[in-house]
């Protein structure tokens, strides 16, 4: 079981109109950038409706890429320039979409996520990114 994960998701769940057209771009942006350890996988999941909704919220919607992180003092020599490479397509598909995403960690044993940072244009701050990664990294 992987026991971290970084996600770069859609900010939002207004994406019916968008959802193809940006699985589309994060999948020739993957599929064209060089990885380091490890390839990010295309996530496009809409969550099942609870009795948590009210009548006008939307469904969540998980659209964006998954990558698995190495156990913290176990990361192999170049990991994080996979993590700075998440952002930065994440960054190209914003240009082409003009819909942010926001980049976090989920624990795989607990459930937990924690959104870290947001990617609003075609240049994340990858020193600001690191820093939120290296700070939720660290038992």
């Amino acid at each position: 079981m992987v026991r971290r994960t970084l996600y770069a998701y859609v900010d939002g769940s207004d994406l019916h109109d968008v959802a193809d057209s940006i699985e589309m771009a994060l999948q020739a942006v993957v599929a064209s950038t060089k990885w380091a350890v490890s390839r990010p996988r295309i996530v496009n999941q809409m969550h099942e409706r609870d009795d948590s909704y009210g009548p006008s919220d939307l469904t969540d919607w998980d659209l964006g890429l998954n990558l698995d992180l190495p156990d913290p003092g176990a990361e192999p020599v170049g990991w994080f320039q996979d993590v700075e490479q998440v952002a930065l397509v994440v960054g190209q598909v914003v240009t082409r979409t003009g819909r942010e995403f926001v980049i976090g960690i989920s624990d795989g044993r607990t459930g937990a996520t924690m959104d870290l940072f947001d990617v609003e244009n075609s240049e994340p701050d990858l020193t600001k990114l690191r820093a939120a990664v290296d700070a939720r990294s660290r038992p």
